[in-house]
């Protein structure tokens, strides 16, 4: 079985290993080394709670976002370290799951021979692989153009700014990569997680289509709750956890599409009779 090691950029505005994270952390533990750095003031009692599954968790603030921590990390191990390991994964804390056996995505996506790959494709700005999770074979970690890459990130540039030049850059090299669902209406996919489940066993759901969903999520809420409690072993009691620390959520699955249906309904009888 190949060797992999697992970079983790986690945020919280709260500072708190929130329960998914967890889960997150302890799944991701079954199938690589872990290393956990979260941008941040987190303590080291809420660290804790991932200690046992990780090699090293630890934040500091830092005006890096995802690359910025994961460059952190780069630092830390050492590529000495780095280069002894089979495959390389990015991921960070803003998908919950997964949901289905990741491994299986592995086993499917190393038959293909693909140097470098991510789960989603994006075709903002130009066509890159979504950084929320990617995964870079052993001949990319010891290229040493992939190596100054990590040296050279700053700050100012952003997370987005660096997603956007990665897939090319290593393109560029002569690196093959791909991504497990493909995107061929060009869309935000991870606005469909329903159809995403359903057809591509994806393991992950972007918290921003819940957290957001009138400007992120194109399908219902309830049905996806539902499908999660039907098709997975996923406790949706995390998600609802999570995103009831944000002041602006009104609920997720039935109770949210119940209190929208009702809302929708009445304001179209106020719109009627006024």
């Amino acid at each position: 079985m190949d060797r992999k090691v697992c970079l983790l950029a986690g945020y919280d505005k709260d500072n708190i290993i929130q329960d998914y994270v967890v889960f997150l952390v302890q799944e991701l533990s079954k199938i690589s080394d872990v290393y956990y750095f979260a941008d941040g003031n987190i303590s080291e009692k809420e660290l804790s709670k991932i200690k046992a599954y990780t090699k090293y968790s630890e934040s500091a603030p830092h005006m890096g976002k995802d690359f910025g921590s994961w460059q952190y990390l780069v630092h830390y191990i050492g590529w000495k370290t780095l280069e002894t390991y089979d495959e390389m994964i990015i991921c960070n804390d803003s998908i919950y799951g997964p949901m289905t056996n990741i491994e299986d995505i592995f086993d499917y996506m190393e038959l293909r021979n693909y140097d470098f790959w991510g789960l989603t494709e994006n075709y903002h700005s130009n066509y890159h692989l979504d950084s929320y999770f990617m995964v870079f074979n052993q001949n990319i970690i010891k290229n040493c153009k992939f190596q100054e890459f990590w040296k050279s990130i700053t700050p100012e540039l952003g997370s987005k700014s660096y997603e956007t030049v990665l897939t090319p850059f290593l393109t560029e090299l002569g690196f093959v990569g791909n991504s497990y669902i493909k995107n061929y209406k060009k869309e935000d996919q991870l606005a469909y997680p329903l159809h995403l489940l359903k057809y591509n066993k994806m393991p992950f759901i972007r918290i921003k289509s819940l957290k957001s969903p009138e400007n992120n999520l194109k399908e219902p809420l309830f049905y996806i709750d539902s499908r999660i409690k039907n098709k997975t072993g996923y406790n949706t009691d995390m998600i609802n956890k999570h995103l009831s620390a944000n002041k602006d959520f009104k609920g997720f699955g039935i109770n949210y599409y119940l209190k929208n249906t009702l809302d929708n309904v009445k304001n179209k009888m106020e719109k009627l009779f006024s």
